[in-house]
């Protein structure tokens, strides 16, 4: 019982010393802290001052922290000189100066800035200012050329109106159905477009239908106006009238100037594959700026009758070009018999057995000033002559009929031929598009084939094709059967 009883008191006494020596080590460690702080501010500030020496004792010291763990435990050995040689004043004595490095001051060298960098003047924006000015130019001509444009327009009607209420019965026709009689009025035309406007008209004997449009020049665009200024281009006032089935002869006429005639003769289809000649207009009466293409003979004296020449002497640049067919399929690139066309329009093509042609009669004038007036005054004063002679061909092309049965036959002759092509071309199409599937099923068979891990299937089909193409090669024989005598 003893021998337990001195171990645990060696045990309590060797803890309570290691206990009294930590307590020791962490009262002091906060005035070490305390140093360390002061000498790492001093050194912050080396490079500019130079920190004063400085003894720092331990009355200071418990000056400065009176709050420290000394209050909870004091340890006293009776040993004084033990308590001055822990705190040793040599120990705090901080040094008297720190090296101090006075900074170099660096030979700086500061570029010139150009002057068009500092920003300081608008000589530095030239770029920038020329492309203000030209967005600037840009829309004031965008709202002027807008506005002229529509006030052309409004004028044009306004001027026409009552002359086309008289020969319609339906004026401004949108494809809605009106219920409100007041919603019959229309005070102006339909806008498709800022240089495009159009007018439906309906309701007229021998005529489905007339499309009256404005082609202005893009006045609202800057460089379109320029464009139009070098290269002579007018606006233009084109009237489409489609004709009833039976109320138009068959025959294919045109009348042009010069510079359209080359155009119209390219690019419509029906004037290149009926009409194979151009003739000047010399011997009808009219100047050598006109060109005529005509199917039948006979049409060209019944048309440029003397109401039509005295026209184009009143207007000489009024008018650009009369086209009347009974055949009219819009232009090549436009017509979906052509090669060039998508897949839908091929199928469309194939699934028709007759070609979708309209009977129409188009009629464009030039909107140019005329007898020193200005185009405001043109277009309110000479449209209305520009309608009326429509109308008097809409009368004249309504009663017409060719009278020797020669042009009738030869009218005939032509739509056959024409007919006849047109079916070689769709079965044609056809045959190569059947081509094309089968080719396509072929291809399709043997990758499904190619794709399978059966050598024996592989070599059936191998040689299947082996055997068509063997038998495609062969000679084509005819039997002859011989009978006997």
């Amino acid at each position: 019982m003893r021998l337990n009883r001195n171990l645990i008191l060696l045990v309590l006494c060797f803890v309570a010393i290691c206990s009294a020596k930590k307590l020791k080590d962490e009262d002091f460690s906060e005035f070490d802290d305390f140093d360390q702080d002061e000498f790492d501010a001093g050194a912050e500030t080396a490079s500019t001052t130079s920190i004063p020496s400085t003894k720092i004792n331990h009355d200071q010291v418990d000056n400065d922290f009176p709050d420290t763990k000394q209050d909870d435990v004091t340890i006293n050995d009776g040993n004084d000189d033990d308590d001055d040689a822990m705190f040793d004043d040599e120990e705090f004595e901080a040094p008297d100066a720190f090296p101090t490095s006075s900074p170099s001051t660096p030979d700086l060298k500061i570029a010139e800035v150009p002057a068009n960098l500092t920003g300081n003047s608008w000589e530095a924006y030239h770029c920038e200012a020329i492309m203000l000015i030209i967005l600037l130019g840009y829309l004031i001509n965008f709202l002027i050329g807008r506005t002229k444009n529509a006030r052309l327009a409004n004028l044009i009607f306004h001027s026409q109106q009552d002359l086309l209420a008289k020969n319609f019965s339906l004026v401004g026709d949108n494809g809605q159905t009106r219920t409100n009689p007041a919603e019959e009025q229309i005070t102006s035309m339909q806008k498709e477009t800022e240089n495009l406007y159009i007018l439906w008209c309906s309701g007229r004997t021998a005529v489905e239908s007339m499309l009256m449009e404005i082609r202005f020049v893009k006045r609202q665009c800057l460089f379109n106006s320029l464009a139009a200024m070098l290269k002579s281009v007018n606006d233009t006032l084109v009237y489409t009238i489609d004709f009833g089935k039976d109320e138009l002869e068959t025959f294919v006429f045109c009348l042009a100037r010069k510079r359209s005639a080359a155009r119209l003769h390219r690019d419509m289809l029906d004037l290149s594959q009926f009409c194979s000649e151009k003739k000047n207009a010399d011997k009808k009466g009219l100047n050598g700026n006109y060109q005529v293409l005509s199917e039948i003979g006979e049409v060209t004296t019944s048309i440029l009758d003397n109401r039509v020449v005295d026209f184009i002497d009143k207007y000489p640049d009024a008018l650009e070009y009369i086209h009347v067919s009974d055949q009219y399929m819009g232009m090549k690139n436009q017509n979906p018999d052509q090669p060039n066309q998508n897949a839908s329009q091929q199928q469309d093509a194939l699934n028709v057995n007759e070609r979708t042609v309209r009977r129409v009669l188009i009629v464009a004038f030039n909107l140019l000033p005329q007898n020193d007036r200005s185009l405001s005054v043109t277009c309110e004063v000479a449209t209305n002559d520009y309608l009326r002679l429509v109308f008097y061909l809409i009368d004249r092309l309504n009663t017409f009929r060719l009278a020797s049965k020669e042009a009738k036959m030869k009218a005939i002759k032509n739509r056959q031929r024409i007919e006849e092509q047109f079916l070689k071309n769709v079965n044609l199409q056809r045959q190569e598009q059947a081509q094309q599937r089968r080719e396509e099923k072929r291809r399709a068979e043997k990758e499904k084939v190619m794709q399978s891990d059966d050598p024996e299937l592989q070599r059936k089909w191998e040689e299947k094709e082996h055997k068509k193409e063997m038998k495609r090669r062969q000679p084509k024989m005819k039997q002859m059967k011989v009978k006997s005598m």
